[in-house]
């Protein structure tokens, strides 16, 4: 009764894993209408069809990097400073000078022509006087470094782009290595896959023959094994395309849109 029982419970198990099936072929008989679709199934669809080509996930990445501004800045910073370098011998120059306005006004009295009458006359004046001198100091230790100034700023600028440069190969080198591992991870993902269906057709097979006396309970157990073992798999698998696609999405700098949730 007990081996009954046990039978009986696998019977029910079967028919859980036969919807389970059911799920994983699906996708293959609608792949014909989901083609044309926003969908994406990659289980079945090639994922390199349809993300940007490598080149330019490099470009995106290359932009979008934060360290590349950082450099980008830098050197940028850097350039100004060779500018003010090369403008340094203008603080030994000066200018002095003032700017003086004056107002007067007078008021006189005029008895020449008429004896009898005496005009008054207003007078005022405005008087603008100014004073200038340019003056020129020239130091000698900025007469002598500022080559060197010159050369250290014009230096600096050099290791700035050679940092930025390296960036952009260590950048470039990941986004290869990753989208690479995107494209293994998918065809680990499909192996996966198949190993599940098969599994599964294979744990039918033996409950069938278990049922009908063809088989042991160990050889039943262990097909019931390989097939616990293939779904474990599948899962791992699956978690891995979807971190590096993930992980891809973040290096590029925007999102792909491609897969929007885990199925």
């Amino acid at each position: 009764m007990g081996i009954l029982n046990s039978g009986k419970t696998y019977l029910s198990n079967l028919l859980q894993h036969i919807f389970v099936m059911a799920l994983f072929l699906f996708p293959l008989l609608s792949h014909a209408q989901s083609r044309d679709t926003a969908y994406f199934n990659p289980l079945i669809d090639d994922i390199t069809m349809r993300i940007p080509p490598l080149e330019d996930l490099i470009d995106s990445a290359i932009v979008h990097n934060p360290q590349i501004k950082y450099y980008d800045a830098e050197i940028a910073a850097w350039r100004y400073r060779v500018i003010s370098v090369g403008r340094v011998w203008m603080r030994n120059f000066y200018l002095d000078g003032y700017l003086q306005n004056d107002w007067w006004s007078a008021t006189t009295n005029n008895a020449y022509l008429n004896q009898n009458n005496t005009d008054q006359i207003y007078s005022l004046q405005n008087s603008l006087r100014g004073f200038g001198q340019i003056s020129f100091r020239l130091p000698m230790q900025d007469f002598w470094d500022r080559k060197n100034q010159m050369k250290t700023t014009t230096k600096e600028i050099e290791k700035s782009m050679a940092s930025r440069d390296n960036v952009i190969l260590e950048l470039r080198q990941k986004i290869i290595t990753q989208y690479n591992q995107l494209i293994v991870n998918q065809k680990i993902l499909k192996n996966a896959n198949e190993s599940v269906i098969a599994g599964a057709m294979n744990k039918e097979m033996g409950d069938k023959e278990f049922l009908n006396g063809q088989s042991t309970l160990y050889e039943l157990a262990y097909i019931m094994e390989m097939y616990r073992v293939a779904v474990f798999n599948y899962e791992t698998s699956r978690n891995a395309f979807f971190n590096s696609y993930m992980i891809l999405q973040e290096l590029c700098g925007f999102k792909f849109n491609v897969i929007n949730k885990i199925e």
